[in-house]
């Protein structure tokens, strides 16, 4: 359907796609140095953020609200912890970075649903 917007004006997309990171083993570092590609091509309100060599995320400015990671400042540091199971969904809604953390065991209480740290650390089928 083509586009009924006056040529003059800017086109802006309100979202930015949707990308899934799967841990598979390995250092959780270069998992979490993974959300720098997955972060959409798009303007963000916060900026994109410098991904440090540890998977930390960090913002110029004020960051946005991130679960499933601690904030010291403007650095996140992810607060997941290691299971083969979780995907984090990374996406760009509203011009603002979201990372969702998606259980995927199907002997888990929270299956397909979205998790905290906190659901993952108490969870009996987390696999590390």
């Amino acid at each position: 359907m083509p586009c009924d917007c006056p040529e003059d004006q800017p086109r802006h997309a309100p979202s930015g796609g949707c990308n899934y990171l799967v841990y598979s083993g390995g250092p959780l570092s270069s998992f979490y140095r993974l959300v720098e590609q997955a972060i959409p091509d798009v303007e963000m309100i916060h900026g994109r953020p410098t991904v440090h060599p540890d998977g930390s995320l960090e913002f110029a400015g004020p960051p946005p609200a991130l679960s499933g990671y601690r904030a010291e400042g403007h650095r996140f540091y992810p607060a997941w912890p290691p299971c083969t199971l979780r995907m984090l969904r990374v996406q760009v809604v509203d011009r603002v970075l979201s990372i969702t953390g998606l259980c995927g065991s199907p002997d888990a209480e929270h299956f397909s649903q979205e998790v905290t740290p906190d659901q993952c650390q108490n969870c009996p089928a987390c696999r590390s």
